[in-house]
């Protein structure tokens, strides 16, 4: 009987125990059963684009960041995730970052279109996951210049500085993308009408020059006593090497598949 009241009196704090547990686990990233962290949720269901697991900035941090991502991401509808973690697990970080992009779903408007960011803080190590159309807009050579524009502020430790200027470094690059693409029909005209003006002012200019040019019917005004040749030599005066500069390969994305069959593009470093 004594046992039996103890339990009684022990069971409704079991209850509050375990109805309580979902709602601290809800306010923390943690390790899932794959061996990720768990993506974090906005309180519409949407994916947040900050997933800060390694604890690198504060909130106000993260919020903020989020914002400038959000404006860069409808500019150019393509979706941009950075994600810091302590600890990889069994995947190296290229593994890490395709897995992590392609089984939380990201992407934007319902495309996987985007470019992940992740750092790793516990061995130093950097990788850029890209997916949809965000493979050809960065590029190898683009995803050089996004590291070179934030590594020093990784590598002194200023994270929240190194996502942001890694934003803005996405943003530039998209609408270098854009610029090279907008030569229209209307200045392609432009440039044919300067040409042809700029060339017929040249034209008219050796006309006015040529002053004492006039017809002549034939040519015994250019030759009074006829034309004889007395001696014939051939002499070699000169060798013309004409050289052809071999063409630059075109800088392109290399592109792998990760596990779940998608194909990305990427790179990977050390800060």
């Amino acid at each position: 009987m004594k046992c039996k009241k103890i339990l009684n009196n022990l069971m409704p704090l079991l209850i509050c125990m375990i109805l309580t547990l979902p709602l601290l686990s809800s306010f923390q990233v943690k390790a899932d059963g794959s061996g990720m962290v768990d993506p974090v949720y906005c309180q519409d269901g949407t994916l947040f684009p900050v997933i800060d697991a390694a604890d690198l900035m504060t909130d106000d941090e993260e919020n903020e960041l989020a914002q400038h991502i959000y404006q860069v991401e409808d500019k150019y509808e393509s979706a941009i995730v950075i994600v810091t973690i302590d600890d990889l697990g069994s995947r190296n970080v290229e593994e890490y970052g395709d897995d992590f992009y392609d089984y939380n779903g990201y992407g934007y408007n319902g495309t996987n279109n985007g470019i992940l960011f992740l750092i790793d803080i516990s061995t130093r190590q950097w990788h850029i996951t890209t997916t949809g159309t965000a493979i050809n807009i960065f590029t190898d050579s683009a995803q050089e210049d996004l590291i070179d524009a934030c590594k020093s502020s990784l590598s002194a430790g200023y994270y929240y500085q190194a996502f942001d200027q890694f934003v803005s470094a996405c943003d530039e690059r998209q609408q270098d993308v854009i610029d090279s693409k907008t030569f229209t029909t209307g200045k392609f005209l432009i440039c044919l009408i300067v040409g042809l003006v700029l060339g017929l002012i040249v034209l008219l200019m050796f006309i006015g020059q040529l002053k004492t040019v006039h017809w002549e019917a034939g040519a015994s005004n250019y030759s009074q006593k006829g034309l004889s040749l007395s001696r014939k030599q051939d002499r070699f005066i000169r060798t013309t090497v004409t050289k052809t500069a071999r063409p630059k390969e075109s800088s392109g994305s290399s592109t792998h598949s990760g596990s779940s069959g998608t194909s990305h593009g990427g790179s990977s470093g050390s800060f």
